[in-house]
């Protein structure tokens, strides 16, 4: 019977830590988005990859001011990859609806359109 507790009690809360990202401060769990969309250049030899995630906030890209992606911890991740991005998203608890890509060659433009798991 104790063991079906230690269970029973690992599995709630192994699903209530999920998703927790932050952007820019904001954990857009917690604000009511269903849905998010990944906006994602390709890595170069030389630079990580340009990540942008909107859910609904007003955002203005000048290269300047680009958003900081965290997790639980509050610390700024920088990913290698749009597929660094989507991995990580989906060990937060979203899921990929649709995606397509823009661009080509080098420049190359990634678009997943996620939504929050339900729990």
């Amino acid at each position: 019977m104790k063991m079906l507790l230690v269970v029973f009690l690992n599995l709630f809360t192994c699903g209530t830590c999920l998703a927790q990202v932050y952007v820019n401060g904001v954990a857009i769990d917690t604000v009511n988005t269903p849905f998010c969309q990944l906006i994602c250049s390709n890595a170069g030899v030389w630079t990580k990859a340009s990540i942008v995630i909107d859910y609904g906030q007003r955002y203005v890209d000048t290269g300047l001011n680009r958003q900081k992606i965290a997790g639980a911890d509050q610390k700024p991740i920088t990913f290698n990859s749009p597929i660094d991005i989507l991995n990580f998203m989906v060990r937060q608890g979203w899921e990929l609806v649709s995606f397509k890509t823009t661009g080509g060659g080098e420049n190359v433009v990634f678009i997943y359109l996620l939504k929050r798991k339900k729990t």
